[in-house]
């Protein structure tokens, strides 16, 4: 498959009198910009009498107008769009302009005060590594003891551009060039792309917010992941590539991966157009997944958890910070609310219920429904999209909705109808943990009597389900055995005999729900395997049969190239690998009960980065 991208050169490709054909032919554009800047764009970019187009402040925008007016120009004459945009750091705004997220003033207006807010940042340097690889520069600075150094841009396959402190850059220009490699360094004054512009991406985004974002009417790849922008909640992404690497390399690798690729560069120079040749010519290596998309060597694995991870304000911080966790969650509240009548986020949110127990089986299994999809919309939105799902009980639910199998609206219905048969239908109940091996339950069995097995965690952690009554005199009896126990925030005897009561009915209701195959893997804790049918047997067993998460994390303990993600409100399933899995140290998880799930969040993204970025590194 072919396809056309037009790219946008970045800082360091400016030049006195670019852009001269344009400011005549698009005089209103020109005034709006110096209406923004206070000053005369053209007389800056045509004769830059002050000598101050190579300062980032003025460099920013100039190349920002020189390519929104070279994108105008193409359009007036009729050249046909392409299938996506792709800009090189600071062109990443013009491709964006390109794909409608801005008018052309509010884009002078960002990158004015982006250019602003970067030239503040001083004592620091950036120099080109030529003819070495991203794996082999990294062992070069890892044996330096240079820690402070960050890898900035990856440009090609020998292209490799270092970012940080002035000193550290020079004391290492001796070490790569005794390894064989060309060292540039670059006339800027600041470590763009590094670890000293993560306050400048902060304050970027707060200054950013006072405007209205688009939705993207084009593809536009981005910087920060090298892939595609979401068509909504995309500032996260323009604000992280600050302090991010421009993954140009992987950009441009992907798109060969599926066919021809016709480039067009806009703007000054030809810096994108040489580097596309070299290229094409020594194109990335990428594997390529199931569904046939081009990959790095590694796999983000999406893991949700199931009842008891329930508490009174999950996600509350997220809710209220981030948009796109936002805007999920008031999706799956207006569901809820056609299904109930009753409101989904007041008992969630509202401070006066926190001492309420969230038990209400009917709310919390929508609450946990949504809190799952609204943490996997967000981290999609900042190009974080699993490889595959892993689901643990009601969580097997939210893998079908994130697979792709039930739209969120017929597994609202599902989780909801499910709810209401449990507290019509069945006997109370609950569930207790056990910190023991599972060898007790089957050895004891006049102590588990009145119980039944309902999952293994992993080696010194079981659940048991029963009737309360009969829980509480198992903790009793458990004690004096000195084996820690705890009943669980749940009022049902899940994935036990306590719940035929609804079999029924359950079963009839899903065979009214549509399916669709599964666009990526979907492994079930339940069968210990991938999931390959989707009917209403697959269903109740969720429900009813025991949960083996520990047998199923088994059966993928040897992926070393992947990373589990744990999207359970309390982290609960990554804790179960941390004591099943001592070696499985690839997992992070997303938020937890005590709070600050912004920071939480921003770390987990950065190990994920890190983690996708090494492997990167290890197959190129």
């Amino acid at each position: 498959m072919s396809s056309s991208i037009w790219v946008f050169p970045g800082q360091g490709s400016q030049q006195k009198g670019m852009g001269a054909a344009l400011f005549a032919r698009f005089p209103e554009q020109v005034k709006e910009a110096d209406a923004v800047l206070g000053y005369s764009i053209r007389e800056l970019c045509l004769e830059d009498p002050q000598g101050v187009l190579g300062e980032t402040a003025f460099t920013q925008p100039a190349l920002f107008v020189v390519s929104a007016l070279g994108i105008l120009a193409e359009r007036e004459d009729g050249v046909a769009a392409p299938d996506c945009y792709a800009g090189h750091s600071l062109g990443e705004f013009a491709a964006l302009f390109a794909a409608g997220a801005f008018d052309f003033a509010t884009g002078v207006a960002l990158v004015k005060e982006r250019g602003r807010l970067m030239s503040t940042v001083s004592r620091g340097a950036m120099a080109a590594v030529v003819g070495m690889s991203q794996a082999r520069v990294a062992e070069v600075l890892a044996a330096s003891g240079l820690t402070g150094i960050d890898i900035a841009n990856i440009n090609t396959a020998q292209q490799i551009v270092i970012s940080g402190l002035s000193d550290d850059i020079a004391a290492c220009e001796a070490r790569f060039t005794a390894a064989g490699a060309r060292f540039v360094k670059l006339n800027v004054s600041a470590a763009f792309h590094s670890r000293y512009m993560r306050d400048i991406g902060q304050q970027f985004a707060r200054f950013a917010q006072q405007f209205t974002f688009n939705p993207l009417q084009a593809r536009v790849i981005s910087n920060y992941t090298a892939l595609d922008y979401p068509p909504t909640d995309y500032l996260d992404l323009l604000t992280q590539q600050i302090s991010q690497p421009v993954r140009w390399f992987e950009s441009l690798s992907r798109l060969l991966a599926q066919g021809d690729v016709t480039q067009r560069e806009i703007g000054p120079g030809q810096v994108l157009t040489n580097l596309f040749t070299k290229i094409q010519a020594q194109p990335m290596t990428l594997s390529v997944t199931p569904q046939g998309e081009p990959d790095p060597q590694a796999r983000v694995v999406f893991m949700f958890g199931g009842q008891g991870s329930q508490y009174h304000g999950m996600g509350a911080e997220l809710y209220q910070r981030n948009s796109a966790f936002r805007k999920q969650m008031d999706q799956c509240h207006a569901l809820y609310q056609q299904l109930t009548g009753n409101s989904l986020l007041e008992p969630l949110y509202d401070e006066t219920r926190r001492h309420l127990p969230l038990t209400d089986i009917v709310l919390s299994n929508a609450a946990l429904l949504s809190v799952g999809v609204s943490l996997t919309q967000m981290l999609g939105a900042q190009g974080i999209v699993p490889s595959a799902v892993v689901g643990y009980s009601l969580g097997e639910c939210i893998t079908a909705v994130v697979a792709g199998v039930l739209t969120l609206e017929d597994a609202m219905k599902l989780v909801v109808t499910q709810g209401r048969l449990l507290s019509e239908k069945n006997a109370n109940g609950g569930m207790m943990s056990v910190l023991a091996p599972v060898a007790h339950f089957h050895a004891q069995t006049q102590l588990y009597q009145h119980t039944e097995l309902a999952s293994i965690n992993f080696p010194n952690n079981f659940v048991v389900s029963g009737a309360l009554e009969n829980l509480t005199a198992l903790k009793d009896q458990l004690t004096r055995q000195e084996i820690i126990s705890m009943v669980l925030p749940v009022e049902h005897p899940f994935h036990s005999s306590g719940i035929a009561a609804i079999e029924h009915d359950f079963r009839t209701l899903v065979d009214t729900l549509p399916t669709r195959p599964a666009a990526i893997p979907v492994y079930s804790a339940m069968s210990g395997s991938a999931v390959t049918q989707w009917d209403n047997e697959y269903f109740w067993r969720v429900l009813r049969e025991k949960v083996d998460f520990y047998g199923l994390m088994q059966q993928l303990e040897d992926n070393d190239d992947t990373f589990f993600v744990d999207l359970s409100p309390t982290g609960t399933l990554s804790t179960f690998l941390k004591y099943g899995f001592s070696t499985m140290t690839q997992q992070g998880t997303a938020i937890n009960q005590f709070g600050r799930n912004v920071e939480s969040v921003s770390h987990l993204q950065e190990k994920i980065k890190k983690f996708v970025d090494n492997a990167v590194m290890e197959g190129a």
